[in-house]
């Protein structure tokens, strides 16, 4: 399995609220922030802000933008725009029970679908928390196939029609149209964005040497044999490698082996502590045990019990 796959597999995620927002300009909101915000623009155009960076993203129809925690974010119809707090329109009880919020009349008319990832394991969760703060798939584009478009359309047709089983529809679509977008961010890296795991898969060398990492990570690797395995000298693959990924390949490597250990706690509940630290690398009970309440804020046996409710 690829390392992004790999990845993807435990990045699980699941829809919290899925959502139209129809407005007609002039027009400009303020959102409360949220983690795994989740923005698909269907028609029209609009600008992005996220928190208080700039410049102001501009979106147009076919759009695609993944917000990881953002603290606030806001669209307008124009950068000069004001902007209003949402919340002075409408309740999130309201737009979870319509499922619609509309504003304006005669103006060009912008649609988006708006909604946000709920990550479905601790896990999950904590793998997020190391993807950059904007993810963009811009259309049209190199990396924009035209299936991506058509998904866009069908994710807005379930969530207008509501036919049974639209929710789950959306959750698995909206979680297809995420993975494409990790897949275009690699494909066409943000020069200059923080280093974590997916800035490094776009590094040949790099990336072969996290999929080595994550397709094996009960092997005991060594930084002079995985610099050897990408035909890279030591010095220089451990320094690539803090440099792209923002930690050393073994703090990366001991990190991984706790996101899979959580992920065996949890699918198989009656295998035993000791071949789960096994299957990532520890001969010691004790000593995984150690490292995984370091990593992950409790115990092994804490972190089962609390998967199995």
């Amino acid at each position: 399995m690829d390392p992004l796959s790999e990845m993807a597999d435990r990045l699980r995620t699941e829809g919290k609220l899925y959502g139209r927002l129809e407005f007609a300009a002039p027009w400009g909101f303020q959102f409360p922030g949220e983690k795994g915000i989740c923005l698909m623009v269907t028609r029209g155009a609009c600008f992005l802000g996220v928190d208080d960076q700039e410049p102001l993203v501009p979106l147009v129809g076919g759009d695609f933008v993944f917000l990881s925690a953002p603290r606030t974010y806001s669209l307008r119809s124009s950068p000069e725009i004001h902007l209003r707090a949402m919340e002075e329109m409408v309740s999130e009880e309201e737009f979870r029970r319509s499922r619609l919020i509309t504003y304006g009349a005669g103006g060009i008319r912008t649609s988006v679908i708006a909604g946000c990832f709920r990550f479905a394991t601790p896990e999950s969760e904590w793998l997020a928390g190391y993807l950059p703060p904007v993810i963009h798939v811009s259309t049209p584009g190199a990396h924009s196939p035209q299936w991506f478009q058509s998904t866009l359309q069908f994710v807005e047709a379930e969530i207008v029609q509501g036919q049974p089983g639209s929710s789950a529809v959306v959750d698995r679509l909206a979680e297809v149209l995420f993975i494409h977008a990790l897949r275009t961010r690699i494909n066409s890296p943000t020069p200059g964005e923080k280093a974590s795991w997916l800035r490094a898969l776009a590094d040949a060398q790099m990336g072969a040497a996290l999929g080595l990492m994550y397709t094996e990570p009960g092997r005991a690797w060594t930084v002079p044999e995985l610099a050897h395995a990408v035909s890279m000298s030591r010095s220089a693959f451990a320094a690539r490698f803090k440099e792209l990924v923002g930690s050393t390949p073994m703090d990366h490597l001991t990190e991984w082996r706790m996101v899979r250990a959580a992920s065996l706690l949890r699918e198989q509940p009656d295998l035993k502590l000791g071949a789960v630290a096994d299957a990532v690398g520890y001969e010691s009970e004790t000593a995984f045990g150690k490292v995984f309440r370091r990593l992950m804020g409790v115990t092994p046996a804490q972190y089962r019990r609390l998967g199995s409710r």
